[in-house]
Order: structure tokens, then C-alpha cells, then sequence
């Protein structure tokens, strides 16, 4: 075993993309990506639910929730509607068709999960809840302490006006100016 492989985030991490790698082949045939998949899960669970709380929710970026909703949207398979009074809040919902197709991916889903499922018992399956949860825990703190130390971000200095190009004879190095001068001169005499 390597360093690296002695490590538990490595192993942590090599399992998470392994697992999202069955999810995403269980998934293409469907047309939907994993976060796509993740996305209607939680939206089916929450209608209504803001873009920026289903990223969150869904462990991704606003940005790349905001292309996945783009996404879903044009296939049918969610709506979105302002909010009044709330800026350019929108609301989300999972359509009839959406619906549909969430039932049949989550099967293929919980096949994938089953074979995560199949390698521990019910007792290993609850102790692996618990440490991962305690796991996640020490990080909360960590984030916790880091924001309340993280001074203000430093004002942008001002910017300074380009500089003005040097001379030709000025970029070249000592030795060719002054060999050039030394030519010059014996040219002129």
C-alpha cells in the first residue's frame, strides 16, 4: 500500500467516484446526469425550493445548478416560476413527466446504492452513517472557525497606469548595445 492509498480522504474519495461513476452509467440511457438525477430527487421532495438551496442541497455550485436547471427545463421535466415579492426568486417544480422519469431512474439508482448496500450488514451499514456523520461534523467545525478568523477581504489597489515602453537599444543586453556602438563608430571613421 502506497502513502497515498494509507490515506482515508483518498480512500473516501475513490469510493465517492466510484459510486457516482455506477450512478452515471445506470443513468445516460435515460438522457439525465447525476446531478441532474440529484437535483430532481430533491425537488420532487421540496417543491418550491429555491436554485440556491437545492445547490446546496444538492452539494454542487449555484453556477452548475443553474445550468443544470437550464437543462431540466428545457427537457420538460421541471418548472420554474418567480416568486412575487421576492427579486428574481423562482420557485421549482418537478413536472408530470419529470415525475415519471425520476421513478424510473431512482430504480437503477437503488440497484447502484444496493450494491454499495450488499457489501455491509444492517448493524455496518448504521455504524458507517454514524462515523461518516462524525466525520462531516469535524469539518463544520473547522469551517466554523476558519470564517469567524478570515479578516476582510484587502480594498483593490488602484490601478497603475501602463508603463511606457523602453527604447529598442534599451531591452538589449549591455554587451550587443555597446558592440553595436563600437561598429558604429568604426564605420564612421
Amino acid at each position: 500500500m502506497t502513502a497515498v492509498d494509507d490515506r482515508l480522504g483518498h480512500m473516501v474519495k475513490s469510493l465517492e467516484q466510484e459510486l457516482s461513476g455506477a450512478k452515471d452509467a445506470a443513468l445516460r440511457p435515460m438522457g439525465l446526469t447525476v446531478p441532474q438525477y440529484s437535483a430532481l430527487l430533491v425537488i420532487a421532495d421540496t417543491p418550491g425550493i429555491s436554485g440556491a438551496e437545492l445547490a446546496r442541497r444538492c452539494l454542487v455550485t449555484p453556477q452548475t445548478m443553474t445550468t443544470v436547471l437550464g437543462n431540466l427545463t428545457v427537457k420538460g421535466l421541471i418548472e420554474r416560476r418567480t416568486v412575487p415579492g421576492q427579486g428574481r426568486a423562482m420557485e421549482t417544480t418537478i413536472t408530470a413527466a419529470g415525475k415519471r422519469l425520476l421513478g424510473r431512474a431512482d430504480k437503477k439508482i437503488l440497484e447502484v446504492e444496493e450494491l454499495l448496500n450488499g457489501q455491509l450488514s444492517k448493524a455496518d451499514q448504521q455504524s458507517l452513517r454514524k462515523l461518516l456523520e462524525k466525520c462531516r461534523s469535524a469539518f463544520a467545525i473547522v469551517t466554523e472557525q476558519v470564517e469567524a478568523e478570515e479578516p476582510a477581504p484587502p480594498a483593490r489597489p488602484a490601478r497603475k497606469a501602463p508603463a511606457k515602453k523602453a527604447p529598442a537599444a534599451a531591452k538589449r543586453p549591455a554587451k550587443k548595445a555597446a558592440t553595436k556602438r563600437a561598429s558604429t563608430r568604426a564605420k564612421k571613421a
